[in-house]
């Protein structure tokens, strides 16, 4: 009996002291798990974002370069000056390219809030629960004992939960880092270096109203400069059409590689891993595959009647 009481009180007396420092702790993160998670996520969002960054700057110059045309009306002398719409191709990917990198930038972002939720919130969950269990551990009877390894389970659940997108993340950063980081970069440095002076054609300034004579005089100049600019920038387009296409198209597949398996391998991996758990700590059968309402698989389906 006095045996019983001070395995009870043990019980409760542990689970007290591992509540009260899971609550009270300043710092919450685990830095060998979680150090690796923050550079991840910092440096899978700065590679998107130079991606994203390069790509609008491409998609911002094809469009001043297809839709250029001047209007300057100078006392109502009209003058028009108008670029022909020859980069479709690079227009299009950019477009594409895009759409990709937002979906994967706010893919990550989803991902990298789940887990500061998770190390902000995973402590303060495992000390209410024990402090449950410690409560529990302080009445005998065959009820709490149940109570007490249901609790125990939940906090298994818990702590999986914690360090799960953590491990996951660092399946991430590796297959980025040795699969995708080294393309990723090479096609980023080579579109910054084919569009190096596509920048130029946004500088240039509308002239000054200075008159009639000097706005047309300004006028002139500025359309000089601008047919110049473009005449520069299609040619330096049309000699690197190909190589912008390739990369842009690298690109594209990197990251939605990259999406594909943050967003639809690895969870479900996830998924399947928490459902395996959940059903061995709580001898449930959950299953793994949801069968359409009214399926059943082929070896429960009833047998057709025989006909005599």
């Amino acid at each position: 009996m006095m045996s019983s009481l001070q395995t009870r009180l043990a019980r409760a007396g542990l689970g007290f002291v591992l509540a009260i420092l899971l609550l009270l702790i300043p710092g919450r993160e685990v830095p060998v798990v979680d150090a690796p998670a923050d550079a991840y996520f910092e440096s899978a969002m700065t590679q998107a974002g130079v991606a994203y960054a390069t790509c609008r700057v491409i998609n911002a110059t094809v469009s001043v370069i297809g839709d250029s045309e001047v209007q300057l009306e100078p006392a109502g002398l009209g003058i028009s000056l108008a670029a022909g719409k020859v980069l479709d191709p690079i227009d299009d990917m950019t477009e594409r390219l895009s759409n990709v990198l937002v979906t994967a930038i706010v893919s990550l972002g989803i991902q990298k809030l789940a887990y500061e939720m998770g190390v902000s919130l995973a402590p303060t969950l495992l000390g209410i629960v024990l402090i449950g269990f410690s409560l529990a551990a302080l009445i005998p009877g065959q009820r709490t004992k149940r109570l007490q390894y249901f609790l125990l389970r939940v906090c298994a659940l818990i702590l999986v939960a914690r360090f799960l997108l953590p491990l996951t993340s660092a399946a991430n950063d590796y297959l980025l880092e040795h699969f995708f980081a080294g393309e990723i970069q090479r096609a980023n440095a080579e579109l910054a270096l084919d569009t190096g002076n596509w920048q130029t054609l946004r500088e240039i300034d509308f002239p000054e109203s200075d008159g009639f004579w000097g706005t047309v005089s300004n006028s002139r100049v500025f359309i000089e400069k601008k047919a110049t600019a473009l005449k520069d920038a299609l040619g330096q387009m049309s000699a690197n059409l190909g190589d912008i296409i390739e990369n842009l198209l690298t690109l594209t597949w990197l990251f939605a590689g990259i999406f594909v398996i943050q967003v639809i391998l690895l969870p479900l991996a996830v998924l399947w891993l928490l459902v395996k758990l959940v059903n061995a700590l709580f001898a449930l059968s959950l299953p793994v595959v949801l069968h359409p309402h009214g399926d059943k698989p082929a070896s429960e389906s009833p047998q057709a009647p025989r006909i005599a």
